[in-house]
């Protein structure tokens, strides 16, 4: 059974979201009162490419991939993603549909708030908006540069870099979980799973990481930052 939000846990998550600070008391109630929440299991789709957008969705616990389905072809993995993550794109604005899919990598909660509210949000609160718009710029930025690095670095680069982004962004400790499979790995830095085993393999045997199929521990960051920079 899925328990209830309490104001409390809105809150926190508001304290975490920059845009959602620029909203008066009376904003706040008004979204709490119409917002709902729902838990997710591994590996359950949480917003599908192609999909219509019909409600803004806050990760509030768990994580979560951002996937660019590509038929035919290897999916690519934009990110991974922890709380507090508000799902948007360029489809709220444009088509109104999602353009990669959200799927759980661990177990999730997720509250929804009715898009209409976001709307009118942005247009009667001009700070709320500037920080929205804000928002979604960086996260433009971090996915320019995630095109350069798979398009520029070699495997042990992307490789390195994905490991170090793990532990210093999603973690934030080490060692820490290993939550992607080989072919995830693969998705995420734009190779087959060979290759990943055999670059992890080769990581291992020179004394940078320790890892199973549970934890990854870094053992020489230096190391590995010097292969993520120029690789």
């Amino acid at each position: 059974m899925i328990e209830p939000t309490t104001p409390d846990s809105c809150q926190h998550c508001l304290q975490k979201c920059d845009a959602f600070q620029a909203l008066s008391l009376s904003e706040m109630e008004i979204l709490h009162e119409a917002k709902y929440d729902t838990a997710y299991r591994t590996g359950e789709v949480i917003a599908k490419q192609g999909a219509p957008i019909s409600h803004l969705v806050s990760l509030n616990e768990g994580l979560v991939k951002v996937v660019l389905e590509t038929p035919g072809e290897q999916d690519i993995i934009i990110s991974i993603e922890k709380p507090v993550f508000i799902l948007t794109g360029p489809g709220l604005f444009v088509d109104n549909r999602y353009h990669f899919s959200v799927i759980a990598i661990s177990e999730c909660r997720t509250c929804y708030l009715e898009i209409q509210q976001l709307h009118k949000l942005i247009d009667t609160n001009p700070d709320f908006a500037k920080r929205f718009y804000k928002n979604m710029g960086e996260r433009d930025i971090l996915l320019y540069n995630r095109i350069r690095s798979l398009n520029q670095k070699n495997m042990a680069g992307r490789i390195s870099e994905a490991l170090l982004n793990l532990h210093k962004i999603i973690f934030e400790t080490n060692p820490f979980d290993f939550i992607l499979t080989r072919q995830e790995l693969g998705e995420f830095t734009g190779m087959t799973k060979e290759s990943v085993s055999r670059i992890l393999k080769e990581f291992r045997e020179e004394g940078l990481i320790e890892i199973d199929d549970r934890k990854v521990e870094i053992l020489d960051f230096d190391k590995l930052r010097d292969i993520s920079r120029k690789g």
